[in-house]
Parts: structure tokens; sequence; C-alpha cells
């Protein structure tokens, strides 16, 4: 599935979306070669999952506010969203069986594959909290989206955190919420 995104629809389309699927942003332009042979390959494969992974096209010519909050600097540009933040993403054209891989790699895994009986019956180990980065993230979440020394904090903190930390989802949302 592929939709054509702009500054006002972004929201509701890319973030609010990427709650319920994995949604890939392509920030494209009509003059870039390069977007006019990525482009038609991310619509196959994303077409190809029936609606598990959403295509969010966006025009960087029409739409500049998206790619000044992605900070763009080179077009194509493609960024994977999920729960409301960047999970990964690249610049510049790639072949067609690396965009398979990547779009393959999103479709949740309980639909893609069936997991193990015995990973289930595993419970995992409870996450324990022992720091004081909610305050300073609280602190930073204000000055992110006007200063760098700011962003580059609250990122690192969030590396600290790490994925295993079940606030940082949470706070990558707030981060995106900000910036965008």
């Amino acid at each position: 599935m592929a939709i054509d995104v702009t500054d006002a629809t972004f929201q509701v389309e890319v973030l609010d979306r990427s709650n319920s699927v994995p949604v890939i942003v392509d920030l494209w332009a009509p003059w870039c070669e390069p977007c006019k042979t990525l482009g038609p390959i991310l619509e196959k494969h994303c077409d190809a999952t029936n609606g598990k992974v959403v295509l969010a096209k966006v025009n960087v010519d029409e739409n500049p506010s998206i790619s000044m909050a992605f900070q763009v600097q080179s077009i194509p540009a493609v960024f994977i969203m999920k729960d409301g933040a960047v999970m990964d993403g690249f610049v510049g054209a790639k072949p067609d069986h690396a965009i398979k891989e990547i779009v393959e790699a999103l479709i949740p895994l309980g639909e893609a594959v069936l997991q193990p009986v015995v990973e289930v019956a595993l419970e995992p180990e409870p996450f324990v909290i022992n720091d004081d980065f909610d305050n300073e993230l609280a602190g930073l979440l204000p000055h992110v989206k006007t200063d760098e020394v700011a962003k580059s904090r609250y990122l690192e903190i969030l590396d600290i955190m790490g994925t295993e930390d079940p606030r940082t989802v949470g706070y990558r949302r707030k981060l995106t919420a900000q910036l965008f």
C-alpha cells in the first residue's frame, strides 16, 4: 500500500499509522533520477505485503517541513517508522533484492512465521529501572527541536537505555512528536 503524504497529513498518515503497522517513508523529488528508480521498487514490495507494511511517499519540494525534520541532505532518503519513531533508514537507491529483504523483515513475526512453542512459554526476566533518565529526558525534550546539543544528549540517553528498556519506545514517540 502506497500513499502520498504532505506536511499536513504526516501526523495521521505516518506517525499515528506507525503504531499499528511499519511505515516506510520515501523522501523523493520529481527531478531526482535515483528516486525514479527506487520509488517503484518500494511500491512493488510494500504492495506485496497486503497492508502489513505501508509506503508513505513525500515529495520534498512540496513538503519541506518533513525533510527538514528528518534533516535530509540527499535524496532518495528512506526512513522506517514504527510506534511513532524512526527505527532505521538509508540514503540512495538500493537494488530490488535489498528492498525486498528490508520490507519482508518488517512484516510482523507472528504473521510471517510461527514462533516455537518453547519461546512463547518462557517468561522474560523483569526489567529493573535504576537511573535518573526520566528527569533528564523530560528536561531536554522541550529543547530538542532548536538545540542540537539537547537533541544529541536525548538520543545518547535513548541509546544507553537501549531497546530492552520499556520506556524507550515512549520517549522515541515524544521525540518524534516534538520534532514534527
